[in-house]
């Protein structure tokens, strides 16, 4: 006798059960750039805008500068840059008066950082009276400030300057370097808010 008869003989099996619903899509998170701070497109009464700078470094790591944005053209402006390279070392430079649209490089991105109160310049003195020069000295408070971060020295491993994908174990200054530090002087100085130091540590190559 069969252990398990049905009541009725030659009567189909039950159908299967439904296939489980499919579950929810897997999706891979994707790393978004950061944000710069948000600027609005004018500022308050006599105040300077603040950019940041960046040119095409290739091989090497991009060049960055402060750039004070003149009232008048917003095509000129004073340039504040730690200049030279990592074999040979930096110095603290300002170019007074630049006009990008006279120079050989353009930046490939011009990065509005914030609106500064008129408080931390001296407009006739950093734009030298409308004459060009190529300066060492600090004649305002945002210029003083950012000057306390001293220029990188030069660095032997100089390929080390180089963009790659894995980290450098050597704690290697430069362009950079410099902008990212300053920033955090200024922050310090309360000429810069947090957001603006925060956004360059986070682009840095």
């Amino acid at each position: 006798m069969a252990l398990f008869s049905s009541s009725k003989r030659g009567a189909a099996p039950p159908p299967p059960p439904p296939p489980p619903p499919p579950g929810p899509k897997q999706t891979v998170a994707r790393s978004q750039a950061p944000r710069p701070p948000a600027v609005a497109t004018s500022g308050p009464l006599g105040a300077f805008l603040v950019e940041l700078l960046i040119y095409n470094g290739a091989p090497f790591k991009d060049h960055w500068s402060y750039f004070v944005r003149s009232h008048h053209n917003p095509a000129v402006g004073v340039f504040i840059h730690a200049a030279g390279d990592v074999r040979n070392g930096f110095r603290f430079e300002i170019k007074r008066g630049l006009d990008l649209t006279a120079t050989s490089t353009v930046p490939m991105k011009r990065i509005p950082l914030q609106w500064v109160s008129k408080e931390f310049f001296i407009e006739d003195a950093m734009f030298n009276y409308g004459i060009y020069k190529v300066d060492k000295t600090p004649v305002c408070y945002f210029e003083a400030s950012a000057h306390k971060v001293k220029a990188p020295e030069k660095t032997l491993r100089a390929v080390k300057d180089r963009v790659t994908s894995t980290p450098s174990r050597l704690a290697q200054r430069n362009c950079q370097t410099w902008i990212v530090e300053s920033a955090d002087q200024l922050v310090k100085d309360r000429i810069f808010g947090v957001e603006v130091a925060a956004y360059v540590h986070s682009i840095k190559q």
